[in-house]
């Protein structure tokens, strides 16, 4: 690789943390009550910005001054074998029971996590080899015996990809003894949580306790769908004078969204300048989303990158229709990418590794069988021999007899006869 193309690369990945950390800004700002830039610009400051007017200037100056007074966020938590990452972690729940995945996996949404159900454990694999960062719940109270789901989870540690899978357990059923050998023998970051424990509002706090100590959400604080060149694009629309202008959204999520579009627009999102009706289209959906402008950079010669926020203006049902467009789309980019490959078909029960072991020893068996036949031939032909001279020997001593017998039969006869033919000899005299 060229000495240009590692400066390109280096510059472009800087540029996306430039990017991310400013989102994670703007979400911060979207927290706030007051100082928010979408709760404290008005339609009159932004009129006053087109004027060029020194209410503008103070408003920006201030505004700047507050971002950059502003602390930067408190580190999340992370578990010690592994570097928080920037945008969180994937966090999926295998083989589900149904208050789980219809009431757990939903609050979590809710939550601003991204969580996924595996219904299928034999995907799970699958699934986790594309995330090696992911948080990873199993319930194994059922599919499979306690010993299998016990190699299951072990065979993670066979593969370097899965080794750093952050894997928890859950039950509602295990026994004492079964529950300390999973504690002992597996390494689970996190945790077993027994259901039978925690219920309801508790099991919640249970788990996003987890969560937040090996930084699910990283800096995000929203839940955001990343657009990519194989996804449908986003289109938002907004007035600028008597012109209608297009920008392309990269990200969106319920508190704002991240747009490109052309330089020929010069400042017409400049920063701090409230668009009054901004319309994105999601779908099928269209929205009005009233938004203020938090930030604008310069991606090249050709383009301008945006962060937005959505002002006050956006009602609970906007936003809810944005976070279920969120949502969709990313269980229905998840679903394609993992089951279109091949379910898990290893036998982890041990029967597959009993098996060669019995047919060895049987292989063992038959050739010590055959040794024994090839050793016992030379005899066995030996005495074969014998005993067909001495049956022969006893054939000929039995025909004897019979042979005997014919003769004496036919002697018979032949006496027999001959007194027979006497008396015809004897009458012919007395004539």
């Amino acid at each position: 690789m060229s000495d240009s193309n590692q400066t390109d690369e280096k510059s472009e990945v800087t540029e996306n943390e430039n990017i991310e950390n400013s989102i994670s800004q703007a979400e911060d700002a979207a927290q706030t009550e007051e100082g928010s830039p979408a709760e404290s610009v008005t339609p009159e400051q932004e009129g006053a910005a087109e004027e060029g007017t020194t209410a503008e200037g103070e408003s920006e100056g201030a505004s700047e001054a507050a971002a950059e007074a502003a602390p930067e966020p408190a580190p999340v938590p992370t578990a010690p074998r592994c570097e928080n990452p920037i945008v969180g972690r994937k966090v999926f729940f295998v083989n589900p029971p149904l208050y789980v995945e219809n009431y757990l996996h939903l609050e979590l949404k809710q939550h601003e996590y991204e969580v996924y159900i595996i219904s299928d454990f034999r995907y799970t694999k699958a699934a986790l080899r594309h995330f090696p960062d992911a948080l990873c719940f199993i319930f194994i109270d059922d599919e499979m015996t306690y010993d299998e789901w016990f190699n299951f989870i072990q065979s993670f540690q066979k593969e370097e990809v899965l080794k750093t899978i952050f894997v928890g357990l859950m039950s509602a059923a295990i026994q004492k003894a079964q529950h300390e050998r999973f504690l002992m023998n597996l390494s689970l970051p996190g945790g077993f949580i027994m259901l039978t424990e925690f219920k309801g509002s508790a099991l919640i706090e249970k788990i996003i306790g987890i969560l937040d100590l090996n930084g699910a959400k990283g800096r995000r604080k929203y839940l955001r769908w990343d657009c990519t060149s194989e996804d449908t694009p986003i289109n938002g629309y907004f007035a600028n004078g008597s012109q209608l202008l297009q920008v392309s959204i990269v990200n969106i999520s319920s508190v704002g969204f991240v747009c490109y579009y052309p330089a020929s627009y010069g400042e017409a999102l400049k920063k701090n300048t409230l668009v009054a009706s901004f319309s994105i289209t999601l779908g099928r959906r269209s929205i009005v989303t009233p938004s203020v402008v938090f930030e604008t950079k310069r991606v090249d010669a050709t383009r301008f990158i945006s962060i937005m926020l959505f002002s006050k203006h956006v009602g609970q049902d906007d936003r809810k229709v944005i976070k279920n467009f969120v949502f969709d789309q990313l269980q229905d980019r998840f679903e394609k990418l993992v089951f279109s490959a091949q379910p898990d078909v290893e036998d982890y029960s041990n029967r597959s590794q009993k098996a060669p072991k019995a047919e060895e020893a049987a292989e063992e068996v038959i050739e010590e069988a055959e040794e024994v036949l090839e050793a016992d031939g030379v005899e066995n032909s030996e005495n074969t021999e014998k005993t067909e001279t001495a049956a022969a020997e006893e054939t000929k001593e039995t025909e004897k007899p019979v042979e005997d017998a014919e003769k004496s039969a036919d002697a018979d006869k032949s006496e027999k006869s001959e007194n027979a033919e006497k008396p015809e000899n004897a009458e012919k005299p007395a004539q």
